[in-house]
């Protein structure tokens, strides 16, 4: 299945797409919390069982992230709201930015879930397929 779709509001450009039993979720363009809060929301629409997956690989290489520290707390939140359909999964965010501190301190408060940043697709990809 893959899934490409550009939010309007913003311009920003996100895909889905599987291979090898990984979702895969790229972004392009700026991307700010709402972006990422719906791209969840059409994850959980489109693929209804995500424990058939090996893991969740989003890819921000393409992207410009504009997250205020203040807007962690938000994303943590509403994942949270949904560990129902997350927990215990493996999630790798690729990007090369100094913003990969924030997944850091996501994985810190998030502990249910395995979140490990990246800066190649295919390091990503290697860990969740083990």
């Amino acid at each position: 299945m893959e899934i490409n779709m550009t939010l309007k509001a913003t311009g920003m450009n996100i895909s889905f797409h599987e291979q090898d039993g990984v979702i895969i979720r790229h972004f392009a363009g700026k991307v700010y919390l709402p972006d990422m809060v719906e791209s969840w929301h059409l994850l959980f629409e489109k693929y209804n069982n995500l424990k058939d997956y090996r893991g969740i690989l989003t890819s921000f290489l393409d992207a410009e992230i504009i997250l205020q520290d203040r807007n962690m707390g938000d994303l943590i939140d509403f994942l949270k709201d949904h560990m129902d359909r997350i927990q215990d999964m493996k999630i790798a965010i690729v990007m090369d930015t100094p913003m990969v501190t924030n997944t850091i301190i996501l994985a810190k408060r998030m502990k249910s879930l395995q979140i490990k940043p990246f800066t190649t697709i295919e390091a990503a990809m290697s860990w969740l397929r083990a």
